[in-house]
């Protein structure tokens, strides 16, 4: 079947004219109708009813039409994966990020990707959401925890651990077990006033159920609560690593692990790993070398 003629069909039922079709492709209107007729022939089908007025599609146009469109689709997607095996990166790629972490590394690893690949280009979508990324239109997705869509291939960037703080003089004693946080000033990251913390040290593991005296859906804002002598809270050491060095802030119960969360890549299929999506997976991957997420200047590869 000729791609020509289907491209051509598309553009028909896409700009409502055989002229403004040509006109879009830069191809002669003359040639365009012939292609129709021939595939209308090859199909034996009418795909288009023509009328003085205004063109409108058969049933069978319809569904040709529907068909024709990931016929392109793949063709498309096809050259562009022969072209990316090659030396030159390009094309483009719509990947969704977690807000948080979006904020804190996103723009220093598109610099970088931006400095190596400069002919490919990055759409980058900052949403807390799980977008559907065939339906939404995205590539790839970095997600916080195991993924919820099990058809999803999931490649592993880092791990993030979370730490419970407080500003210093906040509290007249020190908690030395997860228990001790009961009836302490809980500050939550999240929707509601009542959470379940989870701990281990070695082998022992604890889990105390808080009730907070301040919720938000913010961690940034959290922290900035937490700075601010409200309370203590758990929180992505990332985002606390630099105030824990200079003393704003302080650990509790250094002795005991929170559950970390894992940051992976999610992708459809082992086909939508294309070059250039590796290329970016590799500068995400080399960004954190340890597998941990820190805060502070990225250990990106320049």
């Amino acid at each position: 079947m000729d791609l020509n003629a289907l491209k051509e069909f598309a553009a028909i039922a896409t700009e409502g004219s055989f002229a403004a079709a040509a006109r879009k492709l830069g191809t002669p209107k003359s040639t365009v109708s012939k292609r129709i007729q021939d595939l209308e022939a090859a199909l034996g089908v009418q795909l288009i009813e023509r009328t003085t007025r205004k063109l409108r599609l058969t049933a069978e146009g319809a569904m040709v039409l529907a068909r024709a469109e990931r016929i392109l689709s793949d063709a498309s997607e096809i050259t562009q994966a022969l072209n990316d095996t090659g030396d030159s990166i390009s094309g483009h790629l719509r990947i969704a990020v977690p807000v948080l972490f979006g904020q804190a590394f996103m723009g220093q690893i598109a610099a970088v990707c931006r400095r190596l690949y400069p002919d490919l280009s990055l759409e980058i979508v900052l949403t807390d959401s799980q977008p559907d990324l065939i339906e939404d239109g995205f590539d790839a997705a970095l997600r916080i925890g195991h993924p919820a869509h099990s058809a999803l291939i999931a490649q592993p960037i880092a791990t993030a651990h979370r730490v419970v703080v407080v500003a210093p003089d906040v509290l007249q004693s020190i908690p030395e077990t997860p228990a001790d946080l009961t009836g302490l000033p809980i500050l939550l990251a999240g929707v509601g006033l009542v959470q379940t913390w989870y701990f281990q040290n070695g082998r022992e593991q604890a889990s105390v159920r808080l009730a907070g005296r301040l919720a938000m859906t913010s961690e940034p804002a959290l922290r900035d609560a937490t700075l601010g002598a409200a309370g203590l809270a758990l929180l992505p050491l990332f985002l606390v690593e630099e105030d824990l060095a200079a003393g704003r802030l302080i650990q509790l119960l250094q002795h005991w692990e929170c559950a970390p969360t894992e940051l992976t890549l999610v992708y459809p299929s082992a086909q939508s790993l294309t070059a250039r999506l590796r290329v970016v997976l590799d500068v995400i991957q080399g960004a954190f070398p340890d597998g941990t997420l820190h805060g502070g200047l990225l250990r990106c590869r320049t």
